[in-house]
């Protein structure tokens, strides 16, 4: 009780604080918490009122500047935070993140227009203890280290992009939607390298920032702000029953595994390729063993194919064409020879037709294809429409088709899901063994293209195409420098070259643009600005690739 006293003085003074910065309701109050074990507490901001714990022993900083710091933060929230926003069915992990942007937000208010502020901010951070180097707060960490100090730098690839796309949005600090990509972006690469996080000890890792509890609205509290109030039934009439919570479906067994491949990875630092580096499973799809979504009625895709001049056909013994026929003139001297009547026919023709194609249709399967679009439906489903819509418009075509997906799980486990062989006839509802296709991991485009181009190169066609839908840069768990699997996809697509393979990428994500133009070259991918089309755009590039 004594520390509690002793803060008095302190507290009575943040309050002026507050009262100076415009928080007429404004007060700082001692956070009065039993002792216990764990993580320190943090500051609570209750309505306008700031809770304050004493100074966490682990920072040898004096008391009286973190809680000026935690006051100026609340200040921060007070002016600029939307307040009890509906948490919805965000995990706890994209609620850390966006509170923890949003605390780096506000600071910056703070900073850029009471230059004191930033000083004082700076200070604390440069005198913050050893940062561990792994795990969901440790990043968060660091990340909010190298936005708040500008000479502050990381070597993690998580923390680049994070300050890279902060700082994009930096423009608009005093909109708090605008910082809402940033926060999915990011809480998907995390899912991505399936970074986890401890729900019992996580705390923001700043100890002047407060617990974020006033952000959020959760459960009745949220239904309360989000729908109207209703006015009770007349008596005697029944009353609605409450709604049920849905059953969670069971997860899908693993799918039988046919085969497994050992393929080299090229590390770029080394140059040179790592032999037997990744393992690719490959897996097979159990007949009518998954139920697919029932899409939207969509119009069958038209694949208008341009038609091309075939120099490897030649049309001989004609009454005319295009260039003198060697074989029947010598024909002509023999029987003028041996006193037969010649055939007048000595000229030969290039026939025209389009060339036979192979083409495999890679589908990017890992988490972040569970994503909602602006259209309303996930990046998973519009590649899975775009896929049934392409096997049933080729159903009786003379092109030969083999559609598959992948995901990763480290270099170890690279699944290759064989959705449809090629010299497999289309099943007659394609939208139902596509079902089989569901959201994994990551994302190990490397290894996925060496076995589709091992797969591509049985084939005898003119053409052998190999055209991977994606929504996004490579990534895994096991790798941390983001250059790494996009320099190894790149190579892969130039051994694929080497071997008469084409590839194309379809990407539905513009800020991946840079990567895929690394792997895929200049005019080997194109970027779909609107999801939806996206079915238009692949038969747009089939009719390019297999018929150009």
């Amino acid at each position: 009780m004594a520390a509690i006293d002793s803060l008095a003085p302190r507290l009575a003074a943040l309050g002026h604080v507050m009262h100076a910065f415009g928080i007429d309701d404004g007060d700082v109050q001692a956070l009065e918490r039993p002792p216990q074990d764990g993580p320190a507490p943090r500051p609570v901001l209750h309505g306008a009122t700031l809770l304050l714990p004493e100074a966490p022993p682990a920072w040898a900083l004096p008391a009286d500047e973190l809680h000026l710091a935690a006051t100026l933060h609340a200040i921060g929230h007070l002016r600029h935070s939307p307040r009890r926003q509906a948490a919805g069915k965000r995990k706890p992990m994209s609620l850390a993140l966006a509170g923890a942007i949003e605390d780096v937000r506000v600071d910056r208010l703070l900073m850029r227009r009471h230059p004191g502020v930033g000083r004082l901010f700076r200070r604390l951070l440069r005198g913050q203890p050893e940062l561990p180097q792994v795990g969901f707060e440790a990043l968060v960490a660091r990340l909010q280290r190298v936005l708040l100090d500008p000479q502050a730098d990381d070597d993690n690839a998580w923390v680049r992009k994070g300050r890279a796309l902060f700082e994009a949005q930096a423009g608009q600090l005093d909109e708090a939607e605008a910082f809402r990509e940033v926060v999915s972006v990011l809480a998907n690469d995390l899912g991505q390298l399936r970074v986890r996080m401890n729900l019992q000890s996580y705390a923001p890792p700043l100890p002047w920032h407060d617990d974020n509890s006033h952000l959020w609205a959760h459960g009745a509290d949220a239904e309360q702000a989000e729908t109207p109030l209703r006015r009770p039934p007349p008596q005697g009439e029944p009353q609605p029953a409450p709604p049920q919570a849905p059953e969670e479906a069971p997860e899908p067994a693993p799918l039988p595994e046919l085969a497994r491949h050992d393929y080299p990875e090229w590390h770029y630092r080394l140059e040179r390729a790592r032999d037997n580096w990744c393992t690719v499973i490959e897996r097979a799809v159990p007949p009518a063993s998954f139920s697919a979504p029932t899409p939207p009625a969509r119009a069958p895709l038209r694949l208008a194919r341009s038609r091309r001049l075939d120099r490897s056909q030649r049309i001989r013994r004609q009454w005319e064409g295009d260039e003198l026929d060697l074989d029947a003139a010598t024909e002509v001297f023999i029987d003028r020879r041996l006193g037969l009547a010649p055939d007048p026919r000595l000229f030969r023709r290039n026939g025209r037709g389009v060339p036979r194609t192979s083409l495999l249709l890679l589908l990017d399967l890992s988490a972040s294809t569970a994503d909602l679009q602006p259209c309303g439906r996930s990046v998973l489903d519009l590649e899975r429409e775009a896929a049934s819509l392409l096997m049933d418009a080729l159903r009786d075509h003379e092109d030969r088709l083999e559609v598959a997906g992948f995901d990763s799980d480290g270099r170890h486990v690279v699944n290759y899901l064989r959705l449809l062989d090629f010299g497999q006839p289309v099943p007659a509802d394609a939208a139902l063994v596509l079902g089989a296709a569901q959201p994994g991991l990551s994302t190990r485009l490397g290894a996925a293209l060496r076995h589709a181009t091992a797969r591509l190169a049985k084939e005898t066609s003119a053409q052998r195409t190999l055209l991977v839908l994606s929504d996004g840069a490579p990534s895994d768990i096991d790798v941390l420098d983001a250059r790494h699997l996009v320099e190894d996809a790149a190579r892969a697509v130039m051994e694929a070259r080497r071997k008469g393979v084409r590839c194309f990428c379809l990407s539905l994500d513009r800020a991946s643009e840079a990567d895929v133009r690394r792997i895929f070259g200049h005019g080997g991918y194109r970027i779909v600005d609107e999801p939806a089309r996206l079915a238009a755009a692949l038969a747009r590039s089939y009719a390019e690739l297999a018929g150009g």
